[in-house]
């Protein structure tokens, strides 16, 4: 019973961390758009009254790429960072465990000689 509850956190933590690198690629994907725009901003040209129309026309796509990725980048550090915490912490609890079982077996060694 111990192994499959083992198995079955290794597996959830596993998922998460898969979950945070599958979120963090997306945000990275968001951001090269993002970097695509801002170059395509720079070449932009504008005629007639104002200077800055094809800047003032890509405003919202480029924030709303800004306030997607943001969201999507935490938490895809979130999760992976949780995952791995919870993979680290559950091996060492499984390395304390079996020194206490080490240490039991050798006081209990110590006990039964004359």
């Amino acid at each position: 019973m111990q192994w499959v509850a083992r198995q079955q956190f290794h597996r959830t933590s596993t998922s998460m961390q898969t979950w945070g690198v599958v979120l963090l690629l997306g945000a990275c994907a968001l951001w090269v758009r993002l970097a695509f725009l801002l170059v395509e901003q720079s070449d932009a040209s504008c005629h007639g009254e104002t200077q800055y129309c094809d800047l003032i026309e890509a405003w919202p796509e480029q924030l709303t790429l800004l306030a997607i990725s943001a969201p999507v980048s935490v938490l895809g550090t979130a999760l992976f960072v949780a995952g791995a915490v919870r993979r680290q912490t559950s091996a060492h609890v499984l390395e304390v465990i079996e020194m206490q079982g080490a240490e039991e077996r050798a006081r209990q060694k110590k006990q039964t000689k004359p």
